[in-house]
């Protein structure tokens, strides 16, 4: 895993290769948690924003929140706060991509509650972050602000409301 992670080191000699394997793997050997995850929110955000759409929201959310976390984490080793022994970190698996889709999924939400839930997600990582300051929490919370913006490009949101309630 350390040979695909985007951490400082790998991003720094071969962004492009890292950026793509890093997608492929699990931060766990355990697959099965993310099912319900895979099944309730990427299936429904790809169906919806189409495949195309879905890739590049999942994919900018990925590299954006991806230099994001990194450059904080560089923030912190610079100040001192972290140990130069993190540049080696590891950082691999589908989070950002899948609060990419979910930011952008949220513009599917009945209009009433949109922006209310919308807010939650984002306080919630906020907190999140605040309260574990890591480069992972970090990137989490910018990978679902780029949904966020995203939610421009989601076709029909008003028309095909996530979740139907049907």
């Amino acid at each position: 895993q350390r040979r695909n992670s985007t951490n400082l080191r790998r991003l720094r000699t071969e962004p492009s290769r890292v950026l793509t394997t890093s997608l492929f793997w699990l931060d766990d050997h355990r697959w099965w948690p993310y099912v319900p995850v895979f099944v309730g929110v990427v299936a429904p955000a790809e169906r919806r924003l189409r495949w195309w759409r879905w890739l590049l929201v999942g994919i900018g959310a990925h590299v954006f929140a991806t230099y994001i976390g990194q450059s904080y984490l560089r923030l912190l080793i610079r100040q001192g706060r972290a140990p130069q022994r993190l540049e080696n970190a590891r950082d691999v698996g589908v989070s950002y991509f899948v609060l990419g889709v979910a930011g952008a999924l949220s513009g599917y939400a009945r209009k009433p509650w949109r922006p209310s839930a919308q807010a939650a997600v984002v306080l919630a990582l906020a907190g999140n972050a605040a309260a574990r300051p890591t480069f992972t929490e970090v990137g989490h919370l910018a990978a679902f602000v780029v949904g966020l913006a995203a939610t421009l490009l989601a076709p029909d949101r008003d028309s095909r409301p996530y979740p139907t309630g049907r």
